[in-house]
């Protein structure tokens, strides 16, 4: 995209943890809209209320009109009117629209297209939280100070002479008894104007302590490593006290705001977890956990070198909320017996040379080619297209893997930045159902989840690609050197291809 994407996410990339990844607040969403095919990118505000910054690219002849709509979750009433995208110069195809989001949490915008084929719409899940405090520009504080000064002493000098001079006659000069009642009157002023000051100020520090206490902060979590007689487990917790104690009554009459709705699986899964060896960044592992009691989450680990890894955990609430735990933990040498995979989707990859930009020989001797046109810039779309070539020089057959054409992981090399990648984009596929399935009886905690899941079982994706291609819509937050590592499946294996690239900062 052009220079004005590039601005936003400028802005943007000073948020190092977001709701729903590290360090990557933007939505990114591709599919259709109707007969339309959409790229959408929605640069979150980092404020609440605050103005989203919506990007669409349309694909598509006679596109007469997009718009952009914002709802809550929960919302009861209408939704506020769609706000018109206007053409961004210079760049066909590109439509932009500010949107006012009024409340944090689990918010949608629902992208609408009409034209020549006729009209559709998208719903788009996105995370919307307070997690920045606005300071101050010192120049601007200064010049707000000299002119509460100004009026300060304009306004009790006006009402000085009102009182000493209003009723005389033109050329008589005030008494002594005017010239006392004018500075009575001055201090009864001052008096009134310094505590409406002082109530204002009270007022001021209490709505201020109140945004400070709203700013998000994700779900702490902790990680173990437990030994049992098949190998070792790795036992990801919840361990916040919001979320452990989040069935209390009596807890949640005082912590009212920190509520939580129940986990949804997303493709099947109820939470994604990631590994990644530093500093090297050698060793990776997606796995999917189990879990009892949605507070202790164990799986089976594999065969991981030892060191220090980075440790964290997608998962999705009922409400469409989407977060990333994120933790470390130290793995010891393996033991000889090794765990059989708690899920039959888990993978994991460990390299003995680092990664390079270019390509990745897979581990059935195949090759994955990242195709770059050009360099990857802080800010702009990325073209993140892949192609996975076989031993016979032809393009490999994929297969649905965990409901997707593949998954990829994206992160800075050193942690400011991860976010778990689909060809859908940066959402999750249980989110966005949730906002589209969601029905007013579904107040009661539960009941949409379980329509979800009803729904993810009977609908499984099927459609892949067969000319071993695949993508991945997403721009870097921040510049630096990035890893990534791309998962498809072939012939029923699990195949994961290693890159390691720079992002280069954005033109000011």
């Amino acid at each position: 995209m052009r220079s004005i994407v590039a601005r936003v996410a400028a802005v943007a990339a000073i948020i190092v943890v977001c709701s729903a990844h590290v360090g990557s607040p933007d939505a990114w969403f591709e599919g259709n809209a109707g007969p339309y095919h959409v790229i959408v990118q929605i640069a979150t505000p980092g404020v609440v209320p605050g103005v989203a910054n919506v990007f669409t690219r349309v694909g598509g002849p006679g596109v007469e009109q997009v718009t952009a709509q914002a709802n809550r979750f929960d919302a009861l009433a209408t939704a506020p009117p769609p706000e018109v995208a206007e053409p961004v110069e210079g760049d066909p195809g590109l439509y932009a629209a500010p949107l006012w989001i009024m409340s944090g949490g689990s918010n949608s915008v629902t992208v609408n297209v009409r034209g020549s084929l006729g009209e559709g719409k998208a719903v788009v899940p996105v995370v919307v939280v307070a997690n920045r405090r606005l300071a101050l520009d010192p120049k601007l504080g200064v010049a707000l100070v000299a002119v509460g000064v100004f009026l300060f002493v304009g306004l009790i000098t006006i009402i000085g002479a009102s009182v000493r001079e209003s009723v005389l006659p033109p050329g008589e000069a005030p008494d002594a008894r005017r010239r006392w009642k004018a500075r009575t009157a001055m201090a009864v002023a001052v008096a009134i104007v310094a505590l409406a000051l002082f109530g204002g100020s009270r007022w001021w520090n209490l709505e201020d302590s109140r945004f400070n206490k709203s700013i998000y902060k994700p779900l702490t979590a902790s990680a173990a490593i437990a030994s049992s007689d098949e190998g070792r487990i790795l036992d990801l917790r919840i361990s916040d006290s919001a979320w452990m104690m989040r069935n209390d009554t009596t807890w949640l009459r005082t912590h009212s705001s920190n509520k939580w709705s129940p986990l949804i699986p997303d493709h099947g899964k109820l939470m994604h977890v990631f590994m990644i060896r530093e500093p090297d960044l050698l060793a990776f592992a997606h796995l999917h956990p189990s879990t009892t009691d949605s507070v202790s989450f164990p799986s089976a680990l594999p065969a991981l070198p030892p060191g220090r890894y980075r440790v964290y955990g997608d998962i999705v609430h009922e409400s469409g909320f989407t977060e990333t735990l994120a933790t470390r933990i130290d793995l010891p040498e393996p033991s000889e017996a090794i765990a059989t995979a708690t899920d039959p989707d888990d993978a994991f990859h460990v390299a003995v040379t680092p990664a390079n930009r270019a390509d990745a020989r897979l581990e059935d001797g195949s090759v994955m080619t990242l195709e770059r046109s050009a360099n990857f810039v802080e800010g702009k779309e990325a073209a993140l297209r892949f192609t996975v070539v076989g031993t016979d020089g032809k393009p490999l057959a994929l297969e649905p893997y965990i409901g997707m054409a593949g998954h990829a992981v994206v992160t800075r090399d050193d942690g400011a930045v991860f976010v778990h990648l689909h060809p859908s984009g940066t959402i999750s596929m249980a989110s966005q159902m949730a906002f589209m399935m969601r029905q007013p009886g579904d107040s009661i905690a539960g009941r949409l989840g379980q329509r979800i899941k009803a729904k993810e079982a009977s609908h499984p994706v099927t459609s892949v690609s067969e000319n071993g291609m695949i993508s991945f819509p997403y721009a870097f937050p921040k510049p630096g050197k990035y890893h990534m590592w791309v998962q498809v499946k072939h012939r029923g294996r699990i195949l994961t291809g290693a890159f390691a690239f720079e992002v280069k900062p954005a033109e000011s």
